[in-house]
């Protein structure tokens, strides 16, 4: 009864407060206020005038991006030498638009053209969790509520006799006030679909795939419609006991704050030697407000436009019945179709020394009581697992959002099923790491498997720290800390992993950034002191002023025999997404070709001297011939002419 006493006190609260067109910063204290006499909050901490995540305006027209602007423009490894440019605009291109790269050493001389597919689509402006409204950390709020109701008043504009006619007069005849105090938490509300107010329409999102790459080769490559020249380094590819040092960095749960900028520009300036970026999911929290998608775009592009990113969906990309997935597939690629994949949300790649597998936590470990396919990522899984040859790959890493190892409350055995479907079958194949996200703290684990210490099990890694706007983890661990777990941090960063050579590679995990809660009640967080010296508080771990977190792993097949498996020849192209005997098929190819070229050519030649010889015998006469009127050549048509005696010159 007290409970229901303070749920119908919130709600009246809330309806008081929404009285009118309320401004953002106040409607972001009566939230406030709401939910702290609702027993779920011990403060009524009033935040800093607040400005839009994104600058929508009110009224029709552009709110994001200039008409010819090239904006959000990211790079995505699709396939063998294969690299896709991504970008978007607001208007179609020329017909015969095209990307031009080339090698940066030419210096434009041997410029290549890339066709670029269009795209565009459209969504109901929805909103997924009342954070959108009310973050725990970064712009507040991350959606305008005074927008919202603007656009949700169609009375400005319809009919009173229309069937979409609204009047709206307080935000909650827009969001109701259940949207925040009846559970589940995390669902959608969405304007009127009969609204064409309540419609997004995407930007033109173009994509190009730049093939025929050299590993480690610097491209340049110039956007239709763009002045600016931007260029990226090819990813090395395997090569059979490769000794080339192969980097990759990782970062997951980003979303777009001021941390989150952080993050990706500590991955710029200290990881920009990385063959490529992996995010473990959760990437710009639209949470089901569309335009947030080109946010974050216009957000990463100073670093993704340079170096190639590869991700797995998170649930703020996939769930919500959808709302962000749209957005998610049209704008990042994966090398689905290169790895023999169904499905763009799981696929493999290979760089340097690496496999790496991209699973999908959302897509069912067994037949769901709906579901039209049976599983078909666990079988496409096994194929790809055996399709790996470890003299040219010996490191398997595999990424998925949510882990299966944590020792934070947060998330904790969220993914049990998937793993009890699937951790057998990545030991026995003796995958290496695991990446994570969704728990938004900082974990390693030692090698693990069913929840024991096993030192032929992988090492998995939580990287969920990556700045979105939910805040920090770091006062949910479970104590005391796991014997499985090694490291743990409530405070954000990203990591990388340098794969050395078949046996040794180095994890590296640095702090970025602290956090510290402004109330009791922990609402609100903001960034707090330097990266090698700071504490996010309430950060309760063991590592808390730890800066970095540095394993050494070594892989010795003696003791640990699943390290072996993956002998699969390669020597096909429907075997493995990478092969690196192409090169050399096609190496051998060219040599063949050019041994028949040149046999080709010395026998024209042999006949050319030949035919050359014969017509000196013609023309240098010897003296004594020369002297008589016969001429033992005159066979009509090829008789000799003009012939002199050369030993009077």
């Amino acid at each position: 009864a007290d409970a229901m006493g303070r749920r119908r006190g919130a709600r009246a609260a809330w309806r008081r407060a929404s009285a009118g067109a309320m401004a953002t910063a106040a409607f972001a204290r009566a939230w406030t206020r709401a939910m702290a006499d609702a027993g779920s909050m011990t403060s009524g901490f009033q935040r800093p005038e607040a400005s839009p995540a994104v600058p929508l305006r009110a009224t029709r027209g552009r709110a994001t991006a200039d008409a010819d602007a090239v904006t959000q423009v990211h790079l995505a490894p699709t396939g063998a030498g294969e690299m896709s440019v991504v970008w978007a605009t607001r208007e179609a291109l020329d017909e015969d638009a095209a990307v031009e790269y080339y090698a940066s050493a030419s210096d434009g001389r041997q410029r290549r053209r890339a066709e670029a597919m269009s795209a565009s689509y459209t969504t109901q402006l929805c909103v997924g969790s009342p954070t959108a409204f009310v973050p725990r950390m970064g712009t507040t709020p991350a959606v305008d509520p005074g927008v919202l109701m603007t656009l949700a008043n169609t009375s400005a504009w319809a009919d009173a006799d229309a069937s979409n006619y609204r009047s709206v007069r307080t935000f909650e005849d827009v969001i109701p006030s259940a949207f925040w105090t009846d559970a589940p938490m995390s669902k959608g509300v969405c304007l009127d679909y009969a609204n064409p107010d309540a419609v997004y329409h995407s930007p033109i999102v173009h994509t190009a795939k730049m093939t025929g790459l050299m590993a480690g080769e610097r491209y340049s490559y110039a956007l239709p419609g763009s002045e600016t020249t931007r260029s990226f380094r090819a990813p090395k590819m395997p090569k059979k006991h490769g000794k080339e040092t192969t980097k990759i960095a990782v970062v997951g749960d980003t979303g777009q704050t001021d941390v989150t900028r952080e993050v990706l520009t500590h991955v710029r300036d200290a990881l920009g030697d990385s063959e490529l970026l992996i995010h473990t999911g959760d990437v710009s929290y639209a949470d089901g407000f569309a335009p947030r998608w080109d946010s974050f775009g216009t957000l990463s592009e100073f670093l993704l436009d340079g170096m190639p990113m590869l991700t797995v969906p998170g649930n703020h990309d996939v769930a919500q019945n959808g709302m962000d997935l749209v957005s998610y597939l049209a704008r990042y690629p994966s090398p689905y179709i290169a790895s023999k994949s169904p499905s763009q949300l799981f696929w493999s790649h290979e760089v340097g020394q690496a496999h790496i597998i991209g699973l999908n936590s959302y897509a069912n470990s067994q037949t769901g009581v709906y579901d039209g396919a049976d599983t078909p990522q666990m079988a496409w899984l096994r194929k790809d697992l055996a399709n790996i040859n470890r003299q040219y790959t010996p490191w398997v890493v595999v990424v998925f959002h949510a882990p299966w190892y944590n020792s934070n409350r947060g998330h904790f055995k969220e993914a049990e099923r998937m793993r009890k479907a699937l951790e057998q079958i990545l030991f026995d194949a003796g995958v290496d790491l695991v990446f994570n996200g969704h728990v938004h703290a900082y974990e390693r684990s030692h090698p693990v498997h069913d929840f024991h210490v096993h030192e032929c099990g992988p090492v998995h890694v939580v990287v969920g720290d990556g700045g979105n706007y939910e805040g920090p983890y770091g006062n949910s661990w479970m104590e005391p800390q796991p014997s499985y777990s090694a490291f743990r941090e409530g405070s954000f960063g990203a990591g990388s992993l340098t794969i050395h050579n078949d046996t040794h590679a180095t994890w590296e995990w640095r702090r970025t950034t602290c956090v510290a809660n402004t109330t009791s009640a922990q609402t609100y967080f903001e960034r707090t002191g330097e990266a090698s010296t700071c504490r996010t508080i309430p950060d309760i771990s063991a590592q808390a002023m730890e800066p970095v977190d540095v394993a050494i792993f070594r892989r010795d097949v003696d003791v640990c025999p699943n390290k072996l498996a993956g002998t699969a020849a390669r020597t096909g192209a429907s075997q493995t997404p990478y092969i690196p005997e192409s090169s050399t098929t096609a190496l051998s190819i060219a040599l063949v070709a050019i041994l028949l070229l040149w046999l080709a050519t010395s026998v024209a030649l042999i006949r050319a001297l030949k035919t050359t010889r014969d017509l000196r015998m013609r023309i240098y006469r010897s003296p004594r011939l020369l002297s008589t009127d016969e001429d033992e050549f005159n066979d009509g048509e090829f008789s000799a002419v003009g012939l002199k005696d050369f030993n009077t010159l």
